[in-house]
């Protein structure tokens, strides 16, 4: 193992409550996967066989489009539909929502919040995975044992976004470690690392391994020296298995079907470059020779490749030394909790997620800064526009071109921002919530407290602004019920950039923003008079939350009977306020209505945010 790693001492008796680790064999009967439906179906997988063990280390080795991924992702419970075939563990029909308890996924990206620094992440995961049944002293000496182990003792301040990608690659799996689970699934674990980087990450999962785990990571092309760090392979071809055993029986097993991989040659690129027919079409009799890898099924032996004259090589002959240290202190990392859902309690969750989400927008200085100058800028920018027009009858019309352009100022100034943000970290959320940290409840409402303050604050700077230098009535009352409605739509806002982020891609989410609003922003009742609007589209405005910011707004400056205007020029054919809300249909409104559609609005769009959220993680399987 590398020099940071080997020079890290453990003291076992400073470790926490060492506790036996559960030994769980995963074995899979004709796995067949499909994509697509009628004319478009393509069979990935076929009827595809094999059991890994544990305490060993497994390699899924294939070329691009071989079905790696995908095997891993079935295996892993990640993908359910177009799947047949069956998964046990321990020989017994998998449980899938007791399987996502014991086991982690760690996908091929890190998908971290780069603004926590690498201790704050650890101390929430541990938060998280451990619960309350864990004190604090606890918690934080498996915090240190796991930066040791890591090799992340000295980075443990540091941002995440700062590392380097070995460095992340290590916290993505000491993150999964608190809850000591018991199959590891990894997918292109070195991708973007260089060799020594690799190295020590397939290093730290072998020591995993030894600890009585099942770990199961896919790679593409290994070099020979990484190769030694796996007790089993599983090599995939066209979708069906070719090989599965040891290491070191790979070559004689290639020999029986006449392919001689030279002396000098990385056995893994020889038998990729079989795989991709470099050396004929010999892949149908390398997967008939061990029948799609039912025979090792059958005989439920890694040891076993064939009933044939080949030599098994048992596991133990494997030259790698383990570091029998690391693999027994790892398995004190955690006491699960079957019979809850999650390790912690709801409000424990909601109470993590919502420090850890109030430090990752503060630190986002780029974002917060920018937002914060955008609404001065801009309210610096209308109040000189409309300057000093606010008691005027001869600029009454300007007035209300003014009050309905802030409703737009704050509608996207708080919609694009979560637009942006929400999709990037939808793939932490799916990691960390399909890895079983914490509930989608808890992390939804974590997320929509945590923005909260924010709406307030920068619509209340934008709004004083322009309140002010516009020279709107000197009244308190009024002031507070024109912010009420600012920060009203602004909430309505911020929930319609998180219905988008959860529901598509950033780039369709951006498109969808502004023009989605289209809508809702023509039946407000400033650009057309709401008793202009055709009888057939008569009940578009009562959904238009535009509508209700809008009425809410000239009620709020010209409502609750309002003396006459003065008026610069001879003659203002709108001194009386009541006359000029009789103009846009507004005399008779309510006020405090106006807050209720806002408020229903706000709580039907967080409402469809989180089912839609929920959707995508159920579709993604």
């Amino acid at each position: 193992m590398d020099v940071e790693m080997q020079g890290t001492s453990l003291d076992l008796t400073a470790a926490p409550d060492v506790q036996s680790q559960a030994s769980l064999d995963l074995t899979f009967r004709d796995i067949c996967f499909t994509t697509g439906k009628g004319r478009n179906a393509k069979r990935i997988l076929n009827e595809i066989n094999g059991v890994f063990k544990s305490g060993q280390l497994t390699a899924i080795l294939g070329p691009s489009g071989a079905g790696k991924s995908s095997l891993m992702n079935i295996l892993a419970g990640l993908r359910t539909s177009g799947v047949e075939g069956q998964v046990y563990v321990n020989g017994v029909d998998r449980v899938l929502q007791t399987f996502r308890k014991q086991s982690v996924y760690i996908s091929q990206q890190d998908f971290l919040l780069t603004n926590l620094t690498v201790d704050e992440y650890m101390t929430s995961a541990a938060h998280l995975k451990l619960g309350n049944d864990c004190s604090e002293n606890e918690k934080l000496s498996k915090i240190e044992f796991v930066l040791k182990t890591l090799g992340l003792t000295k980075n443990r301040q540091t941002e995440i976004g700062c590392l380097s990608g070995g460095e992340c690659k290590r916290l993505s799996i000491g993150l999964e470690l608190f809850n000591n689970p018991d199959i590891l699934f990894l997918d292109e674990p070195t991708s973007g690392l260089d060799s020594s980087s690799s190295l020590q990450c397939v290093g730290l999962l072998r020591d995993i391994a030894r600890g009585g785990r099942t770990v199961v990571a896919s790679i593409h092309q290994p070099s020979s020296r990484m190769l030694d760090y796996f007790d089993h392979i599983y090599i995939v071809a066209g979708g069906s298995c070719i090989y599965q055993g040891p290491i070191g029986s790979l070559v004689p097993y290639l020999q029986q079907a006449n392919l001689y991989c030279p002396g000098y040659n990385n056995p893994a690129d020889f038998v990729m470059d079989v795989a991709c027919g470099e050396y004929g079409d010999v892949i149908s009799e390398l997967v008939s020779s061990i029948e799609n890898g039912r025979l090792i099924y059958q005989a439920n032996s890694t040891s076993v490749i064939s009933t044939q004259s080949l030599d098994p090589v048992s596991v133990d002959e494997n030259p790698i030394v383990d570091n029998r240290d690391v693999a027994v202190t790892l398995m004190a990392l955690g006491k699960r909790k079957e019979k809850q859902n999650y390790p912690a309690p709801f409000h424990k969750q909601v109470a993590v997620l919502l420090g850890r989400t109030c430090r990752t927008i503060w630190r986002e200085k780029m974002l917060t800064t920018i937002r914060f100058f955008t609404h001065v800028v801009l309210g610096l920018l209308v109040g000189t526009m409309y300057w000093l027009g606010g008691n005027d009858a001869a600029f009454i019309l300007n007035n209300a071109s003014m009050l309905f352009f802030n409703l737009l100022v704050v509608l996207f100034a708080s919609t694009m921002p979560t637009v942006v943000t929400f999709p990037l970290e939808r793939k932490v959320l799916v990691r960390e919530h399909l890895n079983h940290w914490y509930s989608l409840k808890a992390y939804y409402l974590a997320k929509t407290i945590a923005d909260i303050p924010f709406q307030f604050l920068f619509p209340g700077i934008y709004m004083s602004i322009v309140y002010l230098m516009s020279n709107q009535p000197m009244s308190i009352e009024r002031y507070s019920m024109l912010l009420c409605i600012t920060i009203c739509l602004a909430l309505c806002g911020q929930g319609i950039g998180l219905l988008l982020g959860a529901i598509f891609d950033i780039q369709v989410a951006v498109f969808l923003a502004p023009t989605g609003c289209i809508p809702f922003v023509l039946f407000a009742g400033f650009l057309v008079n709401l008793n202009s609007v055709p009888y057939y589209m008569s009940w578009m405005p009562y959904l238009s939350f535009m509508r209700y910011g809008f009425e809410g707004s000239m009620l709020a400056i010209y409502g609750n009977d309002r003396p006459p205007l003065s008026c610069s020029k001879m003659y203002c054919h709108y001194r009386s306020p009541y006359n000029f809300l009789e103009q846009f249909d507004m005399a008779e409104s309510s006020y405090y209505w106006s807050v209720v559609g806002l408020m229903t609005f706000f709580l039907v769009v967080r409402v469809a945010g989180y089912f839609a959220l929920s959707f995508k993680l159920k579709f993604m399987r």
